[in-house]
């Protein structure tokens, strides 16, 4: 994709494109990904009924409403999904030594609202369900500054 234009008419930015060279960007997504280079949590939410969803999606899953509205959501919530991965890509600032935690976290703006990312800060033994956690940023070799999670104490 260019950033000559998205199908809504709408344009992508060349920061955008540039940050993200490996994602599909389009109309739904780009402001999810804007938030990202802002080191804001952005996801959609509806304007007439007030659902929350993601991944970013150009009809309300809930009233199947079009008036979508992309909205910084605060980036603080409850670990309801851990796993440890032992193989793959390490990422920096991650303790590898008991392994990989990846974690899903509910935000507290809705239920079911949950974003997937990487503890740092905590021993892999000590990241459980339930926990509070809050969204922090980091980039990593150069990339774009993505959400990981610390354990709130």
């Amino acid at each position: 994709m260019t950033d000559e234009g998205l199908s809504d008419g709408s344009r992508l930015d060349t920061a955008l494109l540039d940050a993200f060279p490996k994602v599909r960007l389009d109309a739904d997504n780009a402001a999810f990904y804007r938030g990202l280079l802002r080191e804001q949590v952005v996801m959609n939410r509806c304007a007439d009924c007030s659902w929350w969803h993601h991944p970013p999606r150009s009809v309300c899953p809930k009233c199947w409403s079009r008036q979508i509205e992309p909205t910084e959501v605060g980036g603080e919530g409850v670990i309801v999904f851990r796993t440890v991965l032992r193989q793959g890509r390490r990422e920096a600032g991650a303790d590898y030594s008991d392994g990989y935690v990846v974690v899903a976290v509910e935000f507290d703006e809705q239920p079911g609202l949950r974003l997937t990312g990487t503890v740092v800060g905590t021993p892999a033994d000590a990241v459980a369900l339930g926990q509070r956690v809050r969204a922090i940023w980091r980039a990593i070799d150069g990339r774009s500054p993505r959400p990981d999670f610390e354990v709130i104490r």
